[in-house]
């Protein structure tokens, strides 16, 4: 029973994040609906990347990250739309992560995602950057969370940094993030978090 009421109360607590990052995108939505010219659209994909032992601050010092003996594979659909003439647009996302290596679960994270496109792409290389928030939902207890923070919990808080590369075919693109839990500065209790380094794939249909 106890298991059960903790169970209720992490799910309501990620269904809040949810409606939170939801409520956040309202303004552009309006916007997009009320002007944008161009149509939303639909892309599925693919990623997998390597766990590491740091905090989220580490992961833009190289020299700070180790990458630890833990994986995760994916598959991925989203949706975007532009926020109407401008070079952002905004979306939302679904994935499915499995977990192995020093781990072996089920990760599903649903983050908001608010996108830009810059004009130019800075050294014919980087074609878009996107921020991503939300929340991960673990189908069991992280050891390598609870190695770096002395325990954890399955329902964190989730946000991710892309960076875009486009390649020949228009409708395709690849992707490299930081893949992110917390629980957002003791927002929830008890605290936990991981990172990790992925690459992916994506296709708009």
């Amino acid at each position: 029973m106890r298991k059960f009421v903790t169970f209720c109360g992490a799910t309501r607590q990620l269904l809040s994040v949810l409606f939170v990052c939801v409520s956040f995108q309202l303004p552009a939505v309006a916007m997009a609906d009320a002007g944008s010219k161009k149509g939303g659209e639909w892309w599925a994909g693919y990623q997998t990347g390597v766990m590491t032992d740091g905090r989220a601050h580490e992961m833009f010092i190289p020299a700070d990250v180790e990458l630890v003996d833990a994986f995760l594979a994916g598959v991925i659909v989203g949706y975007e739309r532009q926020i109407g003439n401008s070079r952002f647009s905004y979306g939302a996302e679904f994935q499915a992560n499995a977990h192995f290596g020093q781990d072996g679960f089920y990760e599903i994270a649903i983050p908001a995602v608010l996108r830009y496109h810059p004009e130019k792409s800075w050294w014919n290389a980087f074609d878009s950057f996107a921020f991503a928030l939300g929340g991960s939902h673990y189908s069991e207890i992280s050891a390598l969370e609870k190695e770096n923070y002395g325990e954890s919990r399955r329902n964190l808080f989730y946000w991710y940094v892309e960076t875009e590369f486009k390649t020949r075919d228009p409708k395709s693109s690849l992707f490299a993030r930081i893949h992110h839990r917390s629980n957002a500065w003791d927002t929830v209790e008890p605290n936990g978090g991981s990172n990790a380094f992925v690459l992916g794939f994506r296709k708009k249909f």
